[in-house]
């Protein structure tokens, strides 16, 4: 999804419900254009030659390959509700997208500690378990229909087993606890590693009731409770099964319950991981109209203070409409800017790490959705805001396919070339929006995603990832990440999760300081390995980013280069 989304034809309490909530940073588009209505228009120089896509293949990846830090020897396999049920019935349409979204945000995780094959549970076969290291399942249909080998083979399961959400009641094994329908309360508390994670009492998946019989057996990894209620489990582990009590993806905010799933997930899969915190700071929305004194005080504060960073550019900047130029059309490319490209060489030199944010972060075509003037609108998925001043994601832009996407990012880095800055190896799609098309594409000229993705179900039937003639765009999913995964589209994902400085409310959005920013950080450092990931607009000036960048070091994270988390490096 992107960082102002909102629900693709349904109202966005329906997005939020079935979405891993994004930190959203659409509050800064109106500070962005305060900025560039100083300037004076000017016409840009005709465009670079498009480079050739065909020598920019990255090594080799494609969904079910383990991302970043994880282990291409160990396989999990991960079985999900296609919507058959034990009675014969078929579950509502929206509720089998809904299970294959959840799916989708499982075998992210699972990434990060190993690969992964994702099928429905009812087409498992008797002593398809041996065939992998571990195996999670997502119980996201009550009463699903669950064979009896698959649940046979968990019973005497002799690998990890990390079962999510419902339908334990069918499992008919001995593990020193049972589960006794859903609980009466709406817990509102997780406590994982005796830290306390939010759960939205909106979220409408129940929570199931864990009665521990021997505590000698089981080990409880964390409680969940209720206002005014007692703590009680929510998540057991006992010989080779662990069980979380609800899908934990509605409603997920930063400071969510959803952290511990996937710290859970990661130490279930993966037990070997390192017990790490590091920390990423990219200076965003940087374009041809950025002001070089403002970008030039963060990256110089950056530098002396030896913090890696990266830079999201989007080479060419249109307002087409003068909507920020006193009426006047303008335009202009990196070549425009030689002392703005003087910075970015210079932080080049220095070590930062250059991402490619889309080509013009706008649209030519009109408004998407606000005033069609770059760094302000979306690029590569059509958006409008509807009369409650809420975002709404409407759709690919109708010009979108593989060569159209191709095209944009072909000049883009042109650009760079043409101004002797490397091409990024990197991509930021512009407010996190793009179609599947889009993604798969970014997979196939790209090293590595730099985002929160946007998937769509569809995608994967049967559990067959890659099938944009199946993938819907009735509902957008989004989510976030804790650590560097290779998601569903085989792409390296570098995380951002924390957000950014929003000083203004905008839209749905509320404003954002740096003291949530840090809250979110806080409560990530339940996670095993984690990243906290933010962005910066250099307008902003040095003074925030040096406290936050204080704040987070206090808090035990190192600062990284991209390359490093993608590399696993320490």
């Amino acid at each position: 999804m992107t960082k102002d989304n909102g629900g693709q034809r349904f109202r966005l309490p329906a997005w939020f419900r079935l979405a891993v909530v994004v930190v959203v940073a659409v509050t800064v588009a109106v500070v962005v254009l305060v900025q560039v209505t100083k300037k004076d228009p000017v016409t840009a120089s005709p465009a670079a030659a498009p480079v050739s896509l065909a020598d920019r293949v990255p090594e080799a990846g494609k969904a079910g390959s383990p991302g970043p830090g994880g282990d291409p020897a160990r396989k999990t396999l991960v079985l999900y509700d296609d919507g058959r049920k034990k009675d014969g019935t078929v579950s509502p349409p929206e509720e089998v997208r809904t299970a294959e979204a959840y799916a989708m945000f499982t075998a992210n995780l699972v990434s990060r500690g190993t690969a992964w094959e994702l099928r429905p549970a009812a087409d498992y076969r008797p002593r398809q378990a041996d065939a992998f290291q571990s195996i999670v399942y997502v119980g996201s249909v009550s009463d699903a229909a669950l064979p009896k080998a698959f649940l046979n083979d968990v019973a005497a399961a002799r690998v990890p087993v990390v079962w999510i959400g419902a339908n334990i009641w069918q499992l008919r094994a001995d593990a020193g606890w049972r589960a006794e329908g859903y609980r009466g309360d709406n817990p509102t508390t997780v406590t994982y590693k005796g830290t306390p994670l939010r759960r939205d009492p909106r979220s409408g998946t129940g929570v199931v009731a864990i009665d521990v019989r021997d505590r000698t057996r089981v080990q409880i990894l964390a409680e969940a409770s209720a206002p005014g209620g007692k703590p009680s489990p929510w998540a057991v582990q006992s010989g080779q099964l662990t069980y979380v009590a609800e899908v934990p993806y509605a409603y997920a905010g930063a400071q969510d319950r959803y952290l511990a799933a996937a710290d859970i997930l990661l130490g279930a899969l993966s037990p070997q991981a390192p017990d790490r915190h590091r920390a990423l700071i990219r200076l965003e929305d940087v374009g041809p109209r950025t002001k070089p004194e403002e970008l030039r005080r963060v990256t110089d504060f950056l530098v002396r203070e030896k913090i890696p960073f990266s830079l999201a550019v989007y080479p060419y900047y249109s307002d087409p409409q003068g909507r920020a130029n006193d009426g006047v059309p303008t335009s202009a490319r990196l070549v425009d800017s030689p002392d703005l490209v003087a910075v970015l060489k210079e932080a080049v030199q220095a070590g930062a790490t250059l991402v490619m944010h889309g080509y013009s972060h706008q649209s030519d075509s009109g408004p998407n959705p606000y005033d069609a003037v770059s760094a302000s609108d979306f690029e590569f998925y059509k958006s409008s805001v509807d009369g409650a001043g809420t975002v709404r994601l409407d759709g690919p832009m109708p010009e979108d396919s593989a060569p159209w996407f191709d095209d944009r990012v072909a000049t883009g880095l042109g650009e760079f070339r043409r101004v002797g800055l490397p091409e990024p190896t990197m991509f930021e799609f512009p407010h996190y929006g793009g179609s599947a098309v889009d993604y798969q594409r970014v997979t196939e000229i790209f090293q590595a995603r730099y985002d929160r993705g946007s998937y769509y179900a569809g995608f994967c039937p049967g559990g067959q990832c890659g099938s944009t003639a199946t993938a819907t765009t009735e509902q957008v999913y989004g989510q976030f990440f804790p650590y560097p995964v290779r998601d569903v589209y085989g792409a390296n994902v570098v995380p951002e999760n924390i957000g950014n400085v929003a000083p203004v409310a905008f839209n749905q959005h509320a404003s954002r300081t740096a003291v949530d920013m840090l809250a979110d950080a806080q409560s990530a450092l339940v996670v095993r390995d984690n990243v906290a990931s933010f962005f910066y607009h250099p307008f902003l000036g040095e003074g925030g980013l040096r406290d936050l960048v204080n704040s987070l070091r206090a808090l035990g994270y190192r600062f990284a280069k991209p390359t490093e988390i993608l590399d696993g490096r320490a």
